[in-house]
């Protein structure tokens, strides 16, 4: 007989890292807000400023290439080269898997792989909600990225449902582009005739789970079982990234009323927009978190984030 509680528990330990490694160089600017009329929670955040009065531009960059091996490479892999570290003294395993974690990505700026990262980062350290496939390890080709959707994570319930969660992120100049783009990607996984694109994802997490406990394993794979009940206690939910380039960039540590006042209507406007694409892409009812990050530059991110990782 399984025991539920010690099973739950084990899910929840999946998660990597903790908030606040992340947080610290993200502050949120509010608490979390949930958008009228829907299900959607968004949470803004804004990078943190050192000091010298500067954006962690680098810093957010070091955190997020820090997390590569984590992001890319299936947990079974990193505990055989914890393994091997164990027996031998040597950290030639883990650094190979480092190599080829970095190797996964696309070597462009404009690659949207660093939004993939830092959802995932989210996800793992903020939400504490695991990732149930490595995506990046099923590349076949480290030029083109992943199809489907920019993550699947989840969590378990004492009550016995599993919450899978599909991500999306979209880092661009523009906010209205990358709150459009990013309901438009997202809505197709989430509305109720989304059933084909919801099986192709739960199929590949059904044959590449990156779980290896296995008991927790064999209870997991019993959601993604056609043929067991258990499928009708999955439900579906979103989480999203969308970061934008935003001028005159704020220190929200430090902010007189004025400058509090006109941060807080840009907010609103924001959370205005997501309310309509919520409505326009027939999402209402389902759950999404949306991580809303302005950012002041966001394609010197993604150069730093390459850099970090060594790519030239």
């Amino acid at each position: 007989m399984v025991d539920e509680a010690i099973i739950v528990e084990q899910f929840i330990e999946l998660a990597r890292g903790t908030g606040n490694s992340i947080i610290d160089f993200l502050p949120a600017f509010q608490a979390a807000v949930s958008i009228p009329e829907t299900s959607t929670v968004v949470r803004t955040h804004f990078l943190a400023h050192d000091a010298n009065g500067a954006p962690a531009s680098e810093l957010l960059a070091g955190a997020m290439a820090s997390a590569t091996m984590d992001f890319c490479i299936p947990r079974s892999k990193i505990e055989r080269a914890h393994a091997e570290y164990e027996k031998t003294n040597s950290t030639a395993a883990i650094v190979g898997l480092h190599e080829q974690a970095r190797n996964l990505f696309v070597k462009s700026e404009s690659s949207g792989e660093g939004g993939e990262l830092l959802l995932f980062l989210l996800m793992e350290r903020v939400l504490q909600r695991p990732q149930l496939i490595s995506k990046m390890a099923l590349k076949t080709n480290t030029e083109v990225h992943v199809h489907g959707s920019d993550g699947i994570h989840a969590s378990l319930a004492n009550d016995g449902v599993l919450d899978v969660y599909w991500g999306e992120s979209k880092l661009y100049k523009s906010s209205s582009e990358a709150f459009k783009d990013c309901f438009e990607s997202i809505a197709p996984y989430l509305r109720p005739d989304g059933d084909a694109r919801r099986r192709q994802d739960l199929l590949l997490v059904r044959d590449h789970l990156n779980v290896t406990q296995i008991e927790l394993a064999t209870h997991l794979l019993e959601y993604f079982d056609e043929t067991n009940p258990k499928t009708l206690k999955v439900r579906w939910n979103g989480v999203c990234l969308v970061g934008f380039d935003h001028d005159k960039y704020p220190d929200i540590s430090d902010l007189d009323e004025t400058k509090q006042q006109e941060i807080s209507r840009a907010v609103g406007r924001w959370h205005k927009t997501v309310g309509n694409r919520v409505k326009e892409f027939e999402v209402v009812g389902v759950n999404i978190d949306l991580f809303c990050i302005p950012m002041p530059d966001v394609a010197d991110l993604r150069a730093r984030v390459l850099s970090r990782m060594g790519a030239k």
